[in-house]
């Protein structure tokens, strides 16, 4: 049976600009034939997708070209760059992708084609070349924006299904620290804080954790105080529940996550307050929200701090490794956590503080913004360092 793709032209509008019920049911449907579009769209508009290109070799991302039927005749397409697609997606995803340059990946056809009596093409693979290390330093997020054209026009290309944006992420390997009861990373901000609206975004990997209510609880993570219920406040565990469970603490109210932690696993965690809410996301994925009263959170530039201070019972031995800290004076949209959870523009708007804590020897770290924020190692132990860590746990 021949598949078809309609498309619906709607006739009339009432003179609000509101659709009435009676233009809906007078609306004409066409039939639309031996269109082309990149199969992995699935024939949808604002499609992407997302590749890791490995530090090693060549990464390679594959696709087709589909005809909704079988063609009566031998058929050619091309591909060029989808500015425009592009530009859309970082509209509505508050993000800051660049088109790759040409000499970052290659094509394994420019001229792609269906023959007589098939519906698909042969797979056409995109090699992407590892990040150099201007790339890697720079945090600059690239993408490839393809949009599918007839070279020979022989057949149309379906507009919904026609342009697809691959968003490249770096395998990111880098050294990280680790801190245990003898430490305790404390951050000298550049000013106190007011804030409406704020997210805080870290990745971690603990060593131990209680599994039953109460136990090893208070594995304090990212924290600040200030005044008014002025605080954020993360921890592993709390005396009402598990120790391998996430309790967040903000204008006196507590959300404790769903997720129960792993020892020796990488997790990104992204904590955000729109002011009315507080979510908790766990790699790019909402683990749990709570609604807040709507105050102004307070936080002193001189308290803030990651780890336990010199209270942390001495019982508790977990080693714990950090990296990508970032403070920011806005509430994320969920699309901008999934995109950047290993890296970040550092010049992103809304970014307060970013700390990669990737400077592999020492005990004090670098801001990664022009904000001038300091952070050091403090305690009886020196900081120890793990190289080559790839942070996203796979």
């Amino acid at each position: 049976m021949r598949q078809f793709f309609y498309h619906k032209t709607i006739l009339a509008l009432c003179a609000l600009g509101i659709m009435t019920a009676t233009s809906c049911e007078d609306a004409k449907y066409t039939a639309l034939e031996d269109q082309a579009f990149i199969d992995q769209t699935k024939t949808n508009g604002n499609t992407s997708r997302k590749v890791v290109v490995e530090d090693k070799g060549e990464t390679t991302a594959s696709f087709k070209v589909q005809l909704s039927a079988p063609t009566g005749e031998d058929c050619s397409f091309g591909l060029v760059i989808d500015q425009e697609a592009l530009d859309r997606y970082n509209k509505d995803n508050f993000t800051s992708y660049k088109v790759m340059d040409q000499t970052g990946y290659t094509l394994s056809a420019k001229d792609i084609k269906i023959a007589k009596g098939e519906s698909q093409s042969a797979l056409v693979d995109i090699k992407v070349k590892p990040f150099t290390e201007e790339q890697k330093k720079a945090a600059v997020k690239l993408a490839l924006p393809l949009k599918l054209v007839s070279k020979d026009g022989k057949k149309e290309v379906l507009a919904s299904g026609g342009s697809i944006v691959y968003l490249f992420d770096n395998v990111v390997r880098q050294p990280v620290p680790t801190y245990n009861k003898d430490n305790v990373i404390k951050f000298e901000l550049k000013e106190d804080l007011e804030l409406t609206e704020w997210s805080v975004e870290y990745c971690v990997n603990i060593s131990d954790l209680g599994t039953h209510l109460g136990e090893k609880n208070n594995q304090q993570l990212f924290c600040g105080w200030g005044a008014d219920d002025g605080e954020i406040f993360s921890r592993f565990g709390d005396a009402p529940i598990e120790g391998n469970r996430m309790n967040i603490k903000t204008q006196g109210q507590q959300l404790n996550s769903n997720m129960k932690f792993s020892t020796n696993t990488w997790y990104h965690i992204a904590i955000v307050c729109s002011g009315s809410s507080l979510k908790l996301y766990v790699n790019g994925v909402l683990d749990n929200s709570v609604p807040l009263p709507g105050k102004v959170t307070k936080i002193r530039k001189n308290n803030v701090w990651f780890g336990n201070s010199n209270e942390r019972p001495q019982w508790l031995k977990a080693n714990v490794k950090v990296s990508e800290c970032r403070l920011w004076k806005r509430a994320l949209p969920v699309s901008q956590i999934v995109n950047n959870m290993y890296a970040v523009d550092p010049a992103s708007p809304g970014l307060f503080a970013y700390f990669k804590f990737n400077e592999g020897s020492g005990d004090t770290f670098k801001d990664a913004t022009k904000n001038g924020n300091t952070a050091k190692a403090d305690g009886n132990g020196g900081v120890q360092w793990e190289q080559n860590v790839r942070i996203d746990g796979k």
